[in-house]
């Protein structure tokens, strides 16, 4: 059904050390193959599970290991992928939905961009969602945390791949 405006919409941002403007170079592409491998998290909390390099229809899976004595397991399907030029920022990543018994409902864009004429660079995971599930509904503030730290750490291990 799309967003709604009591969904949380999110945008969660790091800069990173910039590189010399124009194309990509090596920091670049090294965080654009990390979210290409979905390799966006830390393993320790969160694990893609996926074949080769995401591909636009891919259905990823996760397993999440963020809480001690349960490891969970939840999809997502890409809906878009990209690695170009944008009205003067590179940008390559991809976007997914998340599938039925993901315990969040909505979308999420996993990204890096370079600012093509100063060379400024970022990573960025910009998303909405909404409990997914009744369990979801029932424990939402323990769930919003939860999704909140995992981005936190995802930006923390993008910039340490850069």
């Amino acid at each position: 059904m799309g967003p709604d405006p009591r969904d949380h919409h999110d945008s969660y941002q790091r800069e990173l050390a910039p590189e010399t403007a124009g194309e990509p170079g090596d920091r670049f592409r090294r965080v654009a193959a990390a979210i290409r491998r979905y390799s966006i998290f830390p393993p320790r909390l969160v694990e893609g599970v996926l074949r080769r390099p995401i591909e636009l229809d891919d259905t990823v899976g996760i397993h999440y290991r963020g809480l001690r004595l349960v490891r969970l397991f939840f999809a997502a399907r890409v809906i878009a992928t990209f690695d170009g030029d944008d009205a003067g920022w590179w940008r390559a990543g991809f976007t997914y939905r998340t599938l039925v018994g993901h315990p969040e409902l909505g979308e999420e864009t996993f990204t890096v961009e370079k600012e093509l004429a100063t060379g400024r660079m970022r990573v960025a995971l910009r998303s909405w969602s909404r409990p997914g599930t009744r369990l979801a509904r029932v424990f939402s503030p323990l769930v919003r945390r939860l999704q909140v730290h995992a981005s936190e750490r995802a930006l923390d291990h993008l910039a340490c791949i850069a």
